[in-house]
């Protein structure tokens, strides 16, 4: 096994970063494409696995015909809400409907812009794929899991007559409907967005079930229940710790009289900040760990010509304790200390990946070719940033 090397730092990025954001404000807006390339040139430049690294092969030119078209429907939108409401909605639900094809031309745009030993990536699954993964599937079993609760809840109602145990079975059933929702709308784009990439000649292959997927949303649900409960018990004995029963009687009171204007005191707003911040954490380790569980499943399951094996080791504790020091250190530098919280974040993520050459990579090299040149699709393709710059 080798693992994927990340060579930048923060500070060579963030002098790519500062003057990528003064050229973007100083040409309102127009240079956005072309530092976008800048960006991501860097990130791929820099990472590297087995001496060799990849290149990002997009220029700012190929993406501001795509720029060009997100703002004037961005203006559209704008000049169709001040005449009319309706016309905007229509608006919308044109793009929704666009959406999946508008994606499925970004994955092959952006797969195919990135190359290993000159061997470029490709996607080639296909437009109706993309279609069923992100609008029929999504939408046509948020439909079912609708009508089948309203069923259950109306024959409940009518032959039992019990509202409290009816509430109860449709409690029951919503806390295994969304993991389950949620688990196979993972497990349909992880299959089409894996098995339709390829490297050169070689197709990418993931054998994946939705039992995996599922434990993984279950857990994780229940996960930040507990934690989230933990929290409210941890605040409750600091409250009284602290102040009292009686100072949390009249906190109560405060917040009762916040609906009849009465100003509350500097306790109140300090506690629901205690609140806030400890549900923050809670939400960004349940994050953490769906992440780290995601592509360790994922990667565990996917092979290149059954030559390539790919390993994940993300770990949640990790991810976590990266994602809360790049919190921090975003909110005491007023943002300014994003190019290094990027650089860890993607350091990590990508340092975590390992890769294995049954055959090593110099043998697979030699018998994997090019797919071919770019072709003329670039021209017209669209770039919408579906994955972000990390593996």
């Amino acid at each position: 096994m080798k693992s994927l090397e990340f060579n930048g730092n923060g500070t060579e990025y963030f002098k790519i970063w500062i003057i990528n954001i003064l050229l973007t404000i100083i040409t309102l807006g127009i240079y956005y494409p072309w530092a976008k390339v800048r960006s991501r040139r860097y990130f791929f430049g820099n990472t590297e696995l087995d001496n060799a690294n990849f290149e990002y092969h997009a220029t700012g030119k190929q993406l501001f015909f795509s720029f060009l078209i997100a703002m004037a429907l961005f203006v559209v939108y704008i000049i169709l809400s001040s005449i009319s409401p309706i016309l905007s909605v229509v608006l919308v639900v044109i793009l929704m409907l666009a959406a999946p094809w508008i994606i499925w031309r970004s994955i092959k745009f952006n797969l195919r812009m990135i190359s290993y030993r000159n061997v470029r990536f490709g996607f080639n699954g296909n437009v109706g794929g993309a279609y069923s993964t992100f609008l029929a599937y999504p939408v046509g079993m948020m439909v079912a899991f609708g009508i089948v609760i309203a069923i259950v809840m109306g024959v409940i109602g009518q032959v039992m007559g019990m509202t409290s145990i009816a509430g109860l079975i449709m409690g029951l059933m919503l806390l295994f409907a969304y993991p389950a929702f949620f688990a196979m709308i993972n497990k349909i784009s992880s299959n089409y967005l894996t098995n339709g990439s390829h490297f050169g000649q070689g197709q990418f292959v993931a054998d994946l079930e939705f039992k995996p997927f599922f434990m993984i949303a279950l857990k994780g649900m229940g996960l930040g229940l507990l934690l989230a409960f933990v929290a409210m018990i941890v605040i409750g004995l600091l409250a009284y710790l602290t102040i009292g029963l009686d100072q949390i009687t009249s906190l109560g009171e405060q917040m009762q009289g916040m609906e009849q204007g009465v100003q509350p005191s500097a306790l109140f707003f300090l506690l629901i900040f205690a609140v806030y911040a400890l549900f923050i954490l809670v939400g960004i380790y349940v994050l953490a760990y769906f992440k780290a569980r995601h592509r360790t499943y994922l990667f565990g399951k996917t092979t290149l010509d059954n030559s390539i094996n790919f390993e994940s080791t993300l770990r949640t504790n990790t991810l976590f304790g990266i994602m809360i020091t790049n919190l921090l250190m975003m909110v005491f530098t007023f943002g300014l200390a994003y190019p290094w919280a990027a650089v860890r974040v993607y350091r990590y993520l990508t340092e975590s990946i390992d890769v294995e050459a049954t055959e090593g990579f110099d043998g697979y090299m030699s018998k994997v070719g090019n797919e071919g040149a770019i072709g003329d699709e670039l021209a017209d393709a669209f770039d919408i940033d579906v994955g972000g710059i990390a593996f």
